[in-house]
């Protein structure tokens, strides 16, 4: 049985990244939402879900939940991922819009990315050339750092015995 999965959407990459770090963490899979099947999931006792923040909801995730809540464990994590610096996202503003289909909400964590915009398809290219501000430095990958929150909460878990 895998104690944990780690599925994500992703479309400039640095989802995909955040995803393979915390992966990295655990020795567990990681499969692109569009891959998914309920089997994995219902073998699952921990899902980390990973998308874009569009607005204040996390890309892809309600789509996902109503898919699969029938087969998803008990314990999920999901984070988000955009250009915003972390003090301009309202995670409770994500948390309500995201989760509000959620029998119990998940754990909410946010991760800033940067962009390089050659990577970018046209109409997200356009769109970051429009927001971007000073702060948001471009080209730089992912870094670990970032999604040590998530990780102390999953090991939190794995602490109580709730994945083994």
């Amino acid at each position: 049985m895998a104690k944990m999965v780690i599925v994500y959407t992703s479309q400039t990459g640095f989802t995909q990244q955040y995803a393979l770090h915390i992966a990295r963490e655990f020795h567990c899979e990681v499969i692109d939402s569009k891959f998914i099947t309920e089997a994995e999931l219902a073998a699952a006792k921990v899902v980390v879900y990973g998308g874009h923040l569009w607005g204040d909801t996390v890309g892809g995730f309600a789509r996902f939940y109503r898919r699969y809540a029938t087969v998803l464990p008990e314990y999920l994590l999901v984070f988000g991922t955009g250009v915003m610096a972390e003090a301009q996202v309202d995670a409770a503003r994500v948390r309500a819009r995201s989760f509000q289909a959620c029998a119990q909400a998940p754990q909410f964590f946010y991760f800033r990315g940067r962009v390089d915009p050659k990577t970018l398809p046209v109409r997200l290219r356009v769109m970051f050339h429009l927001t971007r501000s000073a702060d948001n430095p471009t080209a730089a990958p992912p870094q670990i750092e970032v999604v040590k929150p998530l990780l102390r909460a999953a090991h939190k878990l794995d602490d109580l015995g709730l994945l083994n």
